[in-house]
Order: C-alpha cells, then sequence, then structure tokens
C-alpha cells in the first residue's frame, strides 16, 4: 500500500478525516449517524406534538391541516404556548427547524381583522426571507382574512404605499425599506401589537443594528416582542435587555446547529480542477436539487456559465441580480424546474429550500458561521443531506479549522471519472426503462417483445438501440418529464451562452451515454471558443474579472 503524502499526514494528524492513502482503492463514506429506533434528532421532542393539541384556533387549524402541517416541531411545540401566553420570548434556534410557524400562529391570533391598521411587524435581514415569511403568513391567514404586506428594497415603493393604504394587518420586511415608509409618513406602528425579529443575528451582521434600533423606538412599549436567531451574541443580548420585558429564553440550536444528520465530504483538488469535478459529481450524484456556494458574484456567475453551457438546469442569484429576475429564480427553484442554484453567502441568506439534497460548496468560507450557514441549507428538519467541499491545497489548513470549530468529521472522496459517471447513467435509465416496461399490459408487452428480439438479430443492433434511446429521451425532456436525460431549460441556458440556448445532453447513437467531455484541465469556456466568450472578454477589459475564463481561478469580486 502507498503511503499517505506528507499533505495527507498533516491532515490527519489534525483529525479532520479519516484519510484514505493514495493509490487505495475508493472506500464509500459512512452513512449519515443512524438514531436508535423510535428516536428523533436532538432539535425535535421525542414524542410528536399534533398542532390539534395546542389549543389553536380553528381557521389557523384548518390552515395548517391544508398545508399539510399535523405534527409540531419542537420550536413549535414549546413556542407556540408560550407566544400565547403574552410573553416576550427569546428563542435560539437554526434556519428550517419551523421558525415561522412557530411565531406565525400567535401572530395571526392576536389580529383583529376588522381594524384597518398595521398590528404585527416582522423583521427580516433579507428580502428572500421576507417574501419567505410573508408567503407563509398568508397561508396561515388565508382562513382568518388577514392581510400580510411584504416591504423590501427593490420593489417600487408605489406598490408598497398602496398595500399600506388598502390596510395591511401584518407588515413583514427589510429594516432599510421599512425605515423609508417611517421617514415619509407612509407606514404608522401606533397600533403594532406583537414585533418578531427573524435571523436577529444575521441582521446584525449584515450591519442593521443602527436601523433595527431606531425601528423599535417607534413601536409601542406596550406590545410582544419575539427574536429568533439561530446564536445569541452579546449584541443580541443588549437589544434584548432594552427592547425586551423579563423574555423567556427557549436555547433550542445547540445540538441542531452543527448539522450532524449530513454528510460532510470533501475533495482536494487545484482550483483549475474544481469547474470539471463539480459537473461530473452533479452528473454522478444527480441530486434531487442542490445549492451551490461561491465566494465571489464573478465565480457565481463564470460556475452558472459553465454548468448551463453543458446542459444542466441551473440558475444563479447574487446580490447584482434584478430583484424581479432573483424572485424569478427562486420561484423556479422551489418549484423544481430548477435543479441547481448558483450563489454567494449574501444573495442566499435566508433562503430556506424544502428537500434540498446536496449543497456544495465551490470555494472555502472564511468562517466557521459561514460553513454552518452553507452546509445548513440541506438536512432541514430530521432529513439527511451531503455536504461537498471543494478543497485546494491552498485553502487546506483553513477547511481544518472550519471543520474542527464546529466538531465536525468531513471524508475525503474521488471525483468519479468519465466511465464512473457514464456507468452510472446507464443503470439509471435502464432502471427507468424497467419501470416504463412494466406498465406495459401482457399483450402491449408480447408486441413489443416480439419488435425487440427483431432488433436484437439484427447486425446494427447497437446503433439501432442507440436511435431509439435518444429520441425516447429527446422527447422526454421536451416535455420535462426525465430530468435526467434532460437539458437545461432554454432561458438560463441561453444567458448563459450569450443569448444562445445550450445543446441539450442527448445520449449517443451507440447507446453508451458517456457524458460530455470537459475543456483541458477543467477549464471553462476560454476567450473566444464558446458564444458569449467575446462578451467576457469585453467585460475583463473593463476590469470585471473573471480570471483566464474558467471558474477555478481566482475572480475579483465582492459577494
Amino acid at each position: 500500500m502507498d503511503q499517505p503524502s506528507k499533505k495527507h499526514g498533516r491532515l490527519r494528524q489534525m483529525r479532520v478525516v479519516a484519510i484514505r492513502p493514495r493509490g487505495s482503492p475508493r472506500q464509500q463514506p459512512p452513512p449519515p449517524p443512524e438514531r436508535a429506533a423510535g428516536t428523533e434528532p436532538s432539535a425535535f421532542p421525542e414524542v410528536p406534538v399534533p398542532f390539534s393539541s395546542l389549543d389553536i384556533l380553528p381557521p389557523i387549524l384548518r390552515s395548517l391541516d391544508a398545508m399539510g402541517y399535523r405534527q409540531a416541531t419542537e420550536v413549535q411545540a414549546r413556542a407556540i404556548p408560550l407566544a400565547r401566553s403574552g410573553r416576550d420570548l427569546i428563542v435560539e434556534s437554526r434556519t428550517g427547524t419551523g421558525k415561522t410557524t412557530a411565531f406565525g400562529v400567535p401572530l395571526i391570533e392576536t389580529i383583529e381583522t376588522g381594524r384597518p391598521a398595521v398590528q404585527a411587524l416582522v423583521l427580516c435581514p433579507a428580502r428572500e426571507l421576507s417574501i419567505q415569511v410573508s408567503e407563509e403568513l398568508a397561508r396561515l391567514g388565508r382562513d382568518s382574512g388577514v392581510r400580510v404586506l411584504t416591504i423590501y428594497g427593490g420593489d417600487p415603493m408605489a406598490r408598497q404605499t398602496d398595500g399600506l393604504r388598502r390596510g395591511a394587518h401584518v407588515v413583514v420586511g427589510t429594516p432599510g425599506r421599512i425605515l423609508d415608509h417611517l421617514r415619509q409618513g407612509t407606514l404608522r406602528l401606533d397600533a403594532v401589537r406583537f414585533l418578531v425579529l427573524d435571523e436577529a443575528d444575521r441582521m446584525l451582521d449584515m450591519g442593521f443594528e443602527k436601523e433595527v434600533r431606531q425601528i423599535l423606538e417607534q413601536v409601542p412599549k406596550q406590545r410582544q416582542t419575539l427574536m429568533f436567531s439561530a446564536t445569541i451574541p452579546s449584541a443580541i443580548e443588549a437589544i434584548a435587555s432594552r427592547y425586551q420585558r423579563d423574555p423567556e429564553r427557549l436555547m433550542l440550536s445547540q445540538d441542531a446547529l452543527y448539522v450532524t444528520d449530513v454528510q460532510h465530504l470533501f475533495c482536494i483538488l487545484s482550483r483549475m480542477d474544481k469547474a470539471a469535478a463539480l459537473y461530473r459529481l452533479l452528473e454522478y450524484e444527480t441530486p434531487s436539487s442542490s445549492m451551490i456556494f461561491c465566494n465571489t458574484r464573478a465565480e457565481t456567475r463564470l460556475v452558472h456559465s459553465y454548468l448551463a453551457m453543458r446542459g444542466l438546469p441551473v440558475a444563479m442569484i447574487s446580490s447584482d441580480l434584478p430583484q424581479r429576475k432573483r424572485e424569478q429564480v427562486m420561484r423556479r427553484f422551489r418549484k423544481k424546474e430548477l435543479k441547481h442554484l448558483v450563489a454567494t453567502d449574501v444573495a442566499a441568506r435566508g433562503i430556506d429550500i424544502e428537500d434540498l439534497s446536496h449543497v456544495f460548496i465551490y470555494s472555502t468560507p472564511d468562517s466557521s458561521d459561514q460553513y454552518i450557514h452553507r452546509a445548513g441549507r440541506t438536512g432541514r428538519i430530521g432529513k439527511t443531506g451531503r455536504v461537498i467541499s471543494f478543497v485546494s491545497a491552498f485553502d487546506l489548513m483553513n477547511f481544518n479549522r472550519l471543520v474542527r470549530a464546529n466538531h465536525l468529521k468531513a471524508y475525503e472522496i474521488d471525483v468519479p471519472s468519465d466511465d464512473e459517471v457514464a456507468r452510472r447513467k446507464v443503470r439509471r435509465i435502464v432502471d427507468t426503462l424497467k419501470e416504463l416496461a412494466g406498465r406495459l399490459s401482457a399483450d402491449e408487452r408480447a408486441e413489443y417483445e416480439a419488435m425487440a428480439q427483431g432488433i436484437l438479430d439484427d447486425a446494427e443492433r447497437l446503433a439501432i438501440v442507440g436511435y431509439l434511446l435518444k429520441t425516447h429521451f429527446e422527447a422526454e425532456a421536451a416535455r420535462g418529464v426525465l430530468d435526467e436525460a434532460g437539458g437545461a431549460d432554454a432561458e438560463t441556458a441561453g444567458e448563459a451562452a450569450g443569448g444562445q440556448a445550450a445543446k441539450p445532453y442527448a445520449l449517443h447513437d451507440t447507446g453508451t451515454s458517456a457524458p460530455a467531455r470537459h475543456s483541458p484541465a477543467g477549464g471553462g469556456p476560454a476567450g473566444g471558443s464558446a458564444p458569449g466568450g467575446g462578451r467576457r472578454r469585453r467585460r475583463r477589459r473593463r476590469g470585471g474579472g473573471g480570471g483566464h475564463g474558467s471558474p477555478g481561478g481566482h475572480a475579483p469580486g465582492s459577494a
């Protein structure tokens, strides 16, 4: 057996992973930690609590039932009764545990629908989170007649002002835009009785402490205040002592914060190989949906372009994307019309996607909090997930520090080869066709098996079968039936290609289903080698960055 390299030896001494020596066979990482039968993750109660046992008003209970919510999570089971009693709360709980419903149920119950005034205010750190919270509250209040309005930057002030004039009962928004309305006199808070600070720590991290304090000074003192936060730093404690009355504390995130039900994996590779590795892993793993985190906007654009040009259903969000486009992308991602989302940390703050199976960390983050924020997008509400980090030699020590700081174990994996990807793809195709064949009636089966035998007896059988597979999966992809054989959606791919739609993935006529070849050294489309290259060259000449046309290279630009 080969001896571990010096790099691997150093990593083992740091106790991050059990490293596989170079040249030894690939080993699968262990499955996510198993729990004893009948137990649940530590963030959830051992005995499920039905919402019907929490004495919730019938209209809200009907809304919960229509939303498919039957059992309360721990934060819901513990926070709802306390909030309904009128107590101020500080709740330490990670994103994805059902916090919106935890404060949404008591919030809706406090609203007097016959009174056309803003009676509840929810502050959020980001636009996307504001939209998510508003949609959830609107669904909860559907049968109660509660009107919810979202207020955030990038949306026309006139539309928001019109909504306020029509008598919104609940306002959800970002601190900056809410302050704008307060200064213009279009928003009054004198009737507010219920105040929520959602993801309070992230609000302060983003520099909103001054704005939050200014807003809190304008809310009536006779109110109920709830703060939800993944961590409780000293700044949060200071706000609580100033603006809350003897708050009840629920500390629920200590165990769940470290995403222990998630597999933490990593690949050691050069920056120039990252794009090709990402494409192969996406083709091999076939996530139901994934988020790909980059450190800069320039890197986000390049990674998105690389994947879209290869026919994957991918979109991107970054802080320089117009708000209307961001909302459109998020709607399509939630509806599973897009499978992969490339994002920066700033753009992805507050995004909560159900059933996100994979997170790819394309660039190593700077802090352990960033790593947890990224990894925490998957493994929601007791589900498992996979986090795969791409680590260069330059980032190795930093990655080790992040893993140790979060008390995690990460396992090295190899990037699958073209042959491994092809074999996995063939296996999926065979399994799919077997399932379709099982739906045939006896008469249909006899008829088509006779045709198949004729094909198998022909000398050109491989070419014939390959052509049949090609036409079948192209038709399925066109109807959006089978994602795995389809290509990127035309709009996304077209934007990445400078206005030209990317060519969809198609099986070869031989039926081998090998994946498309990558650029040398995993580089992305170079300057003029693909549609849109000229535009990228012009951007570089203007100082837009982007390295040498490969997503693996260093590119300037902030998130």
